[in-house]
């Protein structure tokens, strides 16, 4: 049988799973190998952290039909297979999606550090908490999952202590010059405006320097100094070890339209992919269907198929309980040479449905009830 190995249990991996098996033969074997065999929805982040809904309503087993899916930790990965659990597993192409992993932070104790659902949940009670002073939502590093998330974060905080009547000041500090650079049009001034009407401070170009930093006191490698109370730290990503020969610089790896990197046959996707497109859901989604095509194609096992366009989209938490929404799309095709057109929903109490019909539609891709 044909085999194609799958890595990793995001929007990009069981999308491109899923495809593999729509389009594929039955002779197709797919198998979908992740950590510990479960699917995390990382939009619930925000949620986790505000102690709105549990971290476990946001993690599920993943269990899809017609696909094999395995748990085990993935060492080494190219276009033939990948080191699973210490042992070989050859395949006939690759695709990986195994996200940007997190760096290690000091363990202060008046500091909580994540970006994910379960780390969110067990800072929530500490963020809640916060009897005054200074809170600090410290982007640590670039680039990130979910770029507007942290905004979304500190304004639902500052939204929080300050109708509880807590003198708290919320600041976000962030080594960009402005909020979603990347995304330009309407995104920075509508995020800024948001922050403004929270009484969110941000602080512009602040590069969190760790090793210089300590409990209660975060430095920037300008020499800038910012004392807290309490700090919720989204820490540096970095490329998973597995695909540490891969080009590519920092933690992104380079490829090309359809996916494919510098190993032959081996297509990643997703947030470790340096494609220029932001790292939302959208977009792996469309980056996992273009390399399953691209995989069946090559494989002689289905027709080419041009590449899926990317239309991201993120849900943004505003003072009062309002929810926004940023869509993104790319009219002239996708970076370096198309220009992103960006539109903004909202407020609405709508698209609070919304983002919940988003998580629900991930878990069921899973193939969670």
């Amino acid at each position: 049988m044909t085999r194609v190995l799958v890595i990793g249990a995001g929007p990009g991996g069981l999308t491109a799973a899923t495809r593999l098996r729509e389009r594929g033969p039955d002779e197709l074997e797919v198998v979908l190998v992740t950590r510990d065999a479960t699917a995390t929805h990382l939009a619930g982040t925000i949620a986790a952290a505000l102690g709105e809904r549990p971290a476990q309503d946001f993690v599920c087993a993943v269990a899809v039909d017609g696909i094999d899916c395995r748990a085990g930790e993935v060492s080494a990965v190219d276009g033939t297979g990948a080191t699973v659990d210490g042992a070989r597993l050859e395949a006939d192409a690759v695709i990986a999606a195994p996200g940007l992993e997190l760096a290690a932070v000091p363990p202060w104790t008046r500091a909580h550090a994540g970006w994910d659902p379960p780390a969110a949940a067990a800072a929530a009670v500490a963020l809640d908490a916060v009897p005054g002073g200074a809170l600090v939502i410290a982007v640590c590093g670039q680039p990130h999952r979910c770029p507007p998330a942290p905004y979304s974060l500190a304004m639902a905080l500052a939204d929080r202590h300050r109708r509880s009547g807590r003198f708290t000041k919320v600041c976000l500090v962030s080594p960009e010059p402005f909020p979603l650079m990347a995304l330009g049009g309407e995104a920075p001034a509508f995020v800024l405006d948001g922050c403004a009407g929270a009484g969110v401070e941000f602080a512009a170009r602040f590069e969190v320097d760790l090793d210089a930093s300590e409990d209660g006191l975060l430095r920037a490698r300008d020499g800038r100094e910012m004392e807290y109370e309490l700090a919720f730290l989204v820490p540096p990503h970095r490329r998973s070890s597995a695909m540490a020969a891969l080009d590519g610089d920092g933690p992104l790896v380079a490829v090309d339209d359809r996916g494919e990197s510098s190993a032959p046959g081996l297509f990643v996707v997703g947030d470790a992919a340096d494609s220029g497109l932001p790292r939302a859901a959208g977009v792996a989604e469309a980056q996992g269907a273009t390399a399953a095509d691209a995989v069946l194609a090559r494989l002689g096992l289905a027709a080419p198929c041009p590449p899926h366009a990317a239309t991201p989209s993120c849900y943004v938490r505003l003072a009062g309980g309002g929810v926004s929404r940023i869509r993104v799309t790319y009219p002239s095709g996708p970076p370096p040479h198309g220009e992103p057109h960006v539109v903004i929903d909202g407020p609405s109490p709508d698209l609070a449905h919304g983002a919940e019909g988003e998580r629900r539609r991930f878990l069921r891709l899973a193939g969670c009830a």
